[in-house]
Protein backbone atom coordinates (compact mmCIF):
# COMPACT_ATOMS: atom_id res chain seq x y z
CA UNK A 1 0.00 0.00 0.00
CA UNK A 2 1.31 3.45 -0.91
CA UNK A 3 1.67 5.78 2.05
CA UNK A 4 0.86 9.47 1.93
CA UNK A 5 4.54 10.20 2.47
CA UNK A 6 5.42 8.13 -0.60
CA UNK A 7 2.81 9.98 -2.62
CA UNK A 8 4.16 13.30 -1.37
CA UNK A 9 7.67 12.32 -2.46
CA UNK A 10 6.30 11.35 -5.87
CA UNK A 11 4.61 14.74 -6.06
CA UNK A 12 7.81 16.55 -5.18
CA UNK A 13 9.67 14.53 -7.82
CA UNK A 14 7.14 15.69 -10.41
CA UNK A 15 7.42 19.26 -9.16
CA UNK A 16 11.20 19.01 -9.60
CA UNK A 17 10.69 17.90 -13.20
CA UNK A 18 8.27 20.72 -13.95
CA UNK A 19 10.25 23.41 -12.11
CA UNK A 20 13.49 22.84 -13.99
CA UNK A 21 15.50 24.15 -11.03
CA UNK A 22 13.41 27.30 -10.50
CA UNK A 23 12.66 27.41 -6.76
CA UNK A 24 9.78 29.87 -7.21
CA UNK A 25 7.71 27.02 -8.65
CA UNK A 26 7.47 25.47 -5.20
CA UNK A 27 6.04 28.56 -3.56
CA UNK A 28 2.32 29.30 -3.12
CA UNK A 29 2.56 32.43 -0.95
CA UNK A 30 -1.02 32.69 0.29
CA UNK A 31 -1.49 28.95 0.69
CA UNK A 32 1.91 28.48 2.33
CA UNK A 33 1.11 31.06 4.99
CA UNK A 34 -2.61 30.57 5.50
CA UNK A 35 -3.18 26.88 4.77
CA UNK A 36 -0.09 24.67 5.02
CA UNK A 37 -2.32 21.60 5.16
CA UNK A 38 -3.77 22.55 1.78
CA UNK A 39 -0.25 23.01 0.39
CA UNK A 40 0.54 19.45 1.41
CA UNK A 41 -2.74 18.17 -0.06
CA UNK A 42 -1.98 19.92 -3.38
CA UNK A 43 1.53 18.46 -3.48
CA UNK A 44 0.13 14.97 -2.88
CA UNK A 45 -3.04 15.04 -4.97
CA UNK A 46 -2.28 17.33 -7.91
CA UNK A 47 1.38 16.49 -8.41
CA UNK A 48 1.71 13.08 -6.74
CA UNK A 49 -1.60 11.49 -7.74
CA UNK A 50 -2.56 13.27 -11.00
CA UNK A 51 0.43 14.77 -12.84
CA UNK A 52 2.40 11.59 -12.07
CA UNK A 53 -0.19 9.21 -13.55
CA UNK A 54 0.66 6.99 -16.48
CA UNK A 55 -1.54 6.86 -19.56
CA UNK A 56 -0.84 10.30 -21.06
CA UNK A 57 2.43 11.79 -22.24
CA UNK A 58 3.71 14.55 -19.94
CA UNK A 59 3.88 17.06 -22.79
CA UNK A 60 0.24 16.38 -23.62
CA UNK A 61 -0.65 16.94 -19.97
CA UNK A 62 1.04 20.31 -20.38
CA UNK A 63 -1.02 21.06 -23.51
CA UNK A 64 -4.23 20.21 -21.65
CA UNK A 65 -3.27 22.38 -18.69
CA UNK A 66 -2.24 25.34 -20.85
CA UNK A 67 -5.57 25.15 -22.70
CA UNK A 68 -7.57 24.94 -19.49
CA UNK A 69 -5.84 27.87 -17.77
CA UNK A 70 -6.13 30.02 -20.88
CA UNK A 71 -9.84 29.23 -21.13
CA UNK A 72 -10.30 30.13 -17.46
CA UNK A 73 -8.28 33.34 -17.78
CA UNK A 74 -5.93 32.39 -14.93
CA UNK A 75 -2.88 34.37 -16.03
CA UNK A 76 -0.86 33.89 -12.83
CA UNK A 77 -0.85 30.12 -13.06
CA UNK A 78 -0.71 30.25 -16.86
CA UNK A 79 2.65 32.06 -16.59
CA UNK A 80 4.03 29.33 -14.36
CA UNK A 81 2.62 26.59 -16.58
CA UNK A 82 4.16 28.07 -19.74
CA UNK A 83 7.52 27.93 -17.98
CA UNK A 84 6.88 24.35 -16.89
CA UNK A 85 5.94 23.31 -20.42
CA UNK A 86 9.23 24.69 -21.71
CA UNK A 87 11.10 22.90 -18.90
CA UNK A 88 9.73 19.49 -19.91
CA UNK A 89 10.54 19.93 -23.58
CA UNK A 90 7.59 21.63 -25.24
CA UNK A 91 9.03 23.79 -28.00
CA UNK A 92 8.35 27.55 -27.94
CA UNK A 93 6.53 27.18 -31.26
CA UNK A 94 4.28 24.52 -29.74
CA UNK A 95 3.34 26.78 -26.82
CA UNK A 96 2.45 29.58 -29.25
CA UNK A 97 0.51 27.16 -31.44
CA UNK A 98 -1.64 26.01 -28.50
CA UNK A 99 -2.83 29.59 -28.12
CA UNK A 100 -3.42 29.98 -31.85
CA UNK A 101 -5.45 26.76 -31.81
CA UNK A 102 -7.60 28.11 -28.98
CA UNK A 103 -8.66 31.28 -30.87
CA UNK A 104 -12.12 30.10 -31.92
CA UNK A 105 -12.75 28.33 -28.59
CA UNK A 106 -12.07 31.19 -26.18
CA UNK A 107 -11.84 34.32 -28.34
CA UNK A 108 -9.25 36.87 -29.42
CA UNK A 109 -9.01 38.78 -26.07
CA UNK A 110 -7.89 35.63 -24.24
CA UNK A 111 -5.43 34.79 -27.02
CA UNK A 112 -3.94 38.28 -26.92
CA UNK A 113 -3.39 38.07 -23.16
CA UNK A 114 -1.79 34.64 -23.45
CA UNK A 115 0.48 35.79 -26.28
CA UNK A 116 1.60 38.88 -24.36
CA UNK A 117 2.43 36.68 -21.38
CA UNK A 118 4.33 34.22 -23.57
CA UNK A 119 6.32 37.02 -25.20
CA UNK A 120 7.36 38.28 -21.75
CA UNK A 121 8.48 34.79 -20.71
CA UNK A 122 10.49 34.26 -23.89
CA UNK A 123 12.23 37.60 -23.34
CA UNK A 124 12.91 36.86 -19.66
CA UNK A 125 14.47 33.50 -20.54
CA UNK A 126 16.42 34.76 -23.54
CA UNK A 127 14.46 32.57 -25.98
CA UNK A 128 15.02 33.72 -29.55
CA UNK A 129 11.78 32.89 -31.31
CA UNK A 130 11.08 33.08 -35.03
CA UNK A 131 7.33 33.05 -35.73
CA UNK A 132 5.93 30.40 -38.04
CA UNK A 133 4.41 31.94 -41.15
CA UNK A 134 2.30 29.22 -42.74
CA UNK A 135 -0.85 31.08 -43.72
CA UNK A 136 -1.25 31.28 -47.50
CA UNK A 137 -2.91 34.60 -48.32
CA UNK A 138 -2.94 33.94 -52.06
CA UNK A 139 -5.91 31.58 -51.92
CA UNK A 140 -9.45 32.62 -52.74
CA UNK A 141 -12.07 32.52 -50.01
CA UNK A 142 -13.65 29.53 -51.76
CA UNK A 143 -10.32 27.67 -51.71
CA UNK A 144 -9.92 28.40 -48.01
CA UNK A 145 -13.47 27.20 -47.37
CA UNK A 146 -12.91 23.96 -49.30
CA UNK A 147 -9.74 23.30 -47.33
CA UNK A 148 -11.66 23.92 -44.12
CA UNK A 149 -14.35 21.45 -45.12
CA UNK A 150 -11.70 18.84 -45.89
CA UNK A 151 -9.99 19.24 -42.51
CA UNK A 152 -13.32 19.48 -40.65
CA UNK A 153 -14.52 16.21 -42.17
CA UNK A 154 -11.23 14.55 -41.24
CA UNK A 155 -11.94 15.22 -37.57
CA UNK A 156 -15.73 15.37 -37.25
CA UNK A 157 -18.16 12.81 -38.68
CA UNK A 158 -21.15 15.19 -38.98
CA UNK A 159 -20.14 18.71 -39.95
CA UNK A 160 -23.69 19.84 -40.72
CA UNK A 161 -25.01 19.83 -37.15
CA UNK A 162 -25.50 23.60 -36.95
CA UNK A 163 -26.60 24.29 -40.52
CA UNK A 164 -30.12 25.37 -41.45
CA UNK A 165 -32.12 24.76 -44.63
CA UNK A 166 -31.72 28.43 -45.57
CA UNK A 167 -28.42 28.80 -47.48
CA UNK A 168 -28.08 32.50 -46.63
CA UNK A 169 -29.10 32.25 -42.98
CA UNK A 170 -26.89 33.89 -40.38
CA UNK A 171 -26.14 30.48 -38.88
CA UNK A 172 -24.80 29.24 -42.20
CA UNK A 173 -22.82 32.44 -42.70
CA UNK A 174 -21.15 31.88 -39.34
CA UNK A 175 -20.61 28.21 -40.20
CA UNK A 176 -18.72 29.27 -43.31
CA UNK A 177 -16.46 31.64 -41.35
CA UNK A 178 -15.66 28.87 -38.86
CA UNK A 179 -14.88 26.41 -41.66
CA UNK A 180 -12.68 28.94 -43.42
CA UNK A 181 -10.61 30.10 -40.48
CA UNK A 182 -10.82 27.62 -37.59
CA UNK A 183 -10.60 24.54 -39.80
CA UNK A 184 -9.00 25.89 -42.98
CA UNK A 185 -6.49 28.42 -41.64
CA UNK A 186 -5.68 27.21 -38.12
CA UNK A 187 -6.42 23.52 -37.58
CA UNK A 188 -3.87 22.15 -40.04
CA UNK A 189 -0.97 24.46 -39.16
CA UNK A 190 2.46 23.01 -38.28
CA UNK A 191 3.96 22.66 -34.76
CA UNK A 192 1.07 20.73 -33.16
CA UNK A 193 -0.07 17.25 -34.12
CA UNK A 194 -3.71 16.15 -34.34
CA UNK A 195 -3.74 14.67 -30.86
CA UNK A 196 -2.56 17.92 -29.25
CA UNK A 197 -5.13 19.95 -31.19
CA UNK A 198 -7.98 17.70 -30.08
CA UNK A 199 -6.75 17.95 -26.49
CA UNK A 200 -6.94 21.75 -26.72
CA UNK A 201 -10.63 21.52 -27.53
CA UNK A 202 -11.39 18.81 -24.94
CA UNK A 203 -9.63 20.79 -22.21
CA UNK A 204 -11.29 24.13 -22.92
CA UNK A 205 -14.78 22.65 -23.26
CA UNK A 206 -14.39 20.66 -20.04
CA UNK A 207 -13.28 23.47 -17.75
CA UNK A 208 -15.90 25.81 -19.23
CA UNK A 209 -18.63 23.23 -18.65
CA UNK A 210 -19.57 22.79 -22.31
CA UNK A 211 -21.45 19.49 -22.48
CA UNK A 212 -23.59 19.79 -25.61
CA UNK A 213 -23.10 17.69 -28.73
CA UNK A 214 -19.89 19.60 -29.46
CA UNK A 215 -18.12 17.80 -26.59
CA UNK A 216 -19.42 14.45 -27.87
CA UNK A 217 -18.20 15.38 -31.34
CA UNK A 218 -14.72 16.21 -30.00
CA UNK A 219 -14.54 12.93 -28.07
CA UNK A 220 -15.52 11.08 -31.24
CA UNK A 221 -12.92 13.15 -33.07
CA UNK A 222 -10.24 12.13 -30.58
CA UNK A 223 -11.02 8.48 -31.31
CA UNK A 224 -11.00 9.14 -35.08
CA UNK A 225 -7.48 10.58 -35.04
CA UNK A 226 -6.08 7.73 -32.95
CA UNK A 227 -6.41 8.60 -29.27
CA UNK A 228 -7.29 5.70 -27.01
CA UNK A 229 -10.22 5.83 -24.57
CA UNK A 230 -7.67 5.70 -21.75
CA UNK A 231 -5.85 8.78 -23.08
CA UNK A 232 -9.12 10.70 -23.40
CA UNK A 233 -10.07 9.84 -19.81
CA UNK A 234 -6.62 10.92 -18.63
CA UNK A 235 -7.12 14.35 -20.21
CA UNK A 236 -10.23 14.82 -18.07
CA UNK A 237 -8.48 13.55 -14.92
CA UNK A 238 -5.63 16.00 -15.57
CA UNK A 239 -8.11 18.89 -15.42
CA UNK A 240 -9.75 17.91 -12.13
CA UNK A 241 -7.96 20.41 -9.90
CA UNK A 242 -7.99 23.17 -12.49
CA UNK A 243 -11.66 23.18 -13.51
CA UNK A 244 -13.22 21.20 -10.66
CA UNK A 245 -14.29 17.59 -10.33
CA UNK A 246 -17.93 18.26 -11.25
CA UNK A 247 -16.79 19.19 -14.74
CA UNK A 248 -14.36 16.29 -14.91
CA UNK A 249 -16.87 13.65 -13.88
CA UNK A 250 -19.51 14.97 -16.26
CA UNK A 251 -17.06 14.93 -19.17
CA UNK A 252 -15.98 11.40 -18.28
CA UNK A 253 -19.59 10.20 -18.27
CA UNK A 254 -20.16 11.74 -21.69
CA UNK A 255 -16.99 10.06 -22.93
CA UNK A 256 -17.97 6.68 -21.54
CA UNK A 257 -21.31 6.84 -23.35
CA UNK A 258 -19.44 7.54 -26.60
CA UNK A 259 -17.13 4.59 -25.96
CA UNK A 260 -20.09 2.31 -25.33
CA UNK A 261 -21.80 3.47 -28.53
CA UNK A 262 -18.65 2.71 -30.51
CA UNK A 263 -17.88 -0.57 -28.76
CA UNK A 264 -14.61 0.77 -27.38
CA UNK A 265 -13.39 -0.71 -24.13
CA UNK A 266 -12.10 1.47 -21.30
CA UNK A 267 -10.93 0.22 -17.92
Amino acid sequence: MTTLEERYRQGMKMRDTLAGGDLTHYVLPGVDVLAPDLKRIIDESLFGAIWSREGLDLKLRCVATLSALMALGNLTLLRRTIQRCLNVGLEPGQVVEVFIQMTFYVGVPAVEEAMNLTKEIFEEHGIRYTPTRAYDTHRTTDELYEEGLRVHEEYIADITAYRTDEPDSQENQLDRIINEYHWGAIHNRPNLDKKARVICSLASMTVLGQYDRQLRARIESALRIGMTPQEIMEVFIQLTMYGGYFNTRTAMRVARSVFVEQGRAVS
